[in-house]
């Protein structure tokens, strides 16, 4: 009897024993993997698939995008006017006056160029490291045309100088150190840049829709 007991006690005990360990060992190996592939979405690995297909198709994450630097770059400019040294002040305007004098130039490209240079000086003036860090990120998505194309917004002559025009009352503002001005300024710019995105998608459906139709009405031959 004891013989028994003893042989089914020991069995019932290394069964569990071994059924609790292979548990733990597969739950551990999915762990491992788990946090492995959430490290290398951090580090990128999946970046430019990702980004190619989640942010540049989808519109909400291109005005998401727009959002999000309408409220940070707002405080950027406020914080530039007020804390910037006169040496940051120099640097922005430096930069206005080289986009002011390739604003003359028919091909947008410099002036394309110089746009981001002007924002960025901002937000180095602002002297928050965490901000520049994000923004320095967030604006090379843009140069790779990630959210949107940005030769989008200096295709028209009359969106070109609109957008001279704000980036003058940013730059004024600044210059003026009126933290208040500065930021309504930015945040008009970015308003400006969400309606013109939304009026440059809508054209682009609606071409797109009259394309179906002229070749539908070229099959009917």
């Amino acid at each position: 009897f004891f013989f028994f007991f003893f042989f089914f006690f020991f069995f019932f005990f290394f069964f569990f024993f071994f059924v609790f360990f292979f548990f733990f060992f597969f739950f551990f190996l999915f762990f491992f993997f788990k946090q492995k592939t959430a490290y290398e979405m951090l580090e990128g690995d999946w970046s430019s698939d990702v980004c190619s297909s989640d942010f540049s198709e989808h519109d909400a994450a291109v005005f998401d995008y727009v959002a999000f630097r309408r409220d940070m770059e707002g405080l950027a400019a406020e914080r530039a006017a007020r804390l910037g040294s006169d040496t940051d002040l120099q640097v922005i305007q430096t930069i206005y006056d080289k986009m002011a004098a390739a604003h003359t130039k028919r091909n947008p490209t410099d002036e394309a160029q110089l746009d981001a240079e002007f924002h960025l000086s901002i937000i180095e003036a602002s002297h928050n490291v965490i901000m520049l860090h994000m923004m320095r990120s967030m604006y090379e998505l843009l140069r790779e045309g990630v959210f949107y194309n940005r030769q989008v917004m200096f295709r028209q002559r009359t969106t070109r100088d609109e957008l001279l025009n704000q980036h003058k009352a940013i730059n004024t503002a600044i210059q003026e150190r009126d933290p208040a001005a500065a930021r309504a300024a930015v945040e008009a710019h970015m308003d400006f840049v969400k309606a013109s995105l939304q009026d440059s998608m809508i054209a682009e459906r609606n071409e797109e829709i009259a394309k179906r139709r002229f070749e539908h009405e070229l099959s009917r031959d």
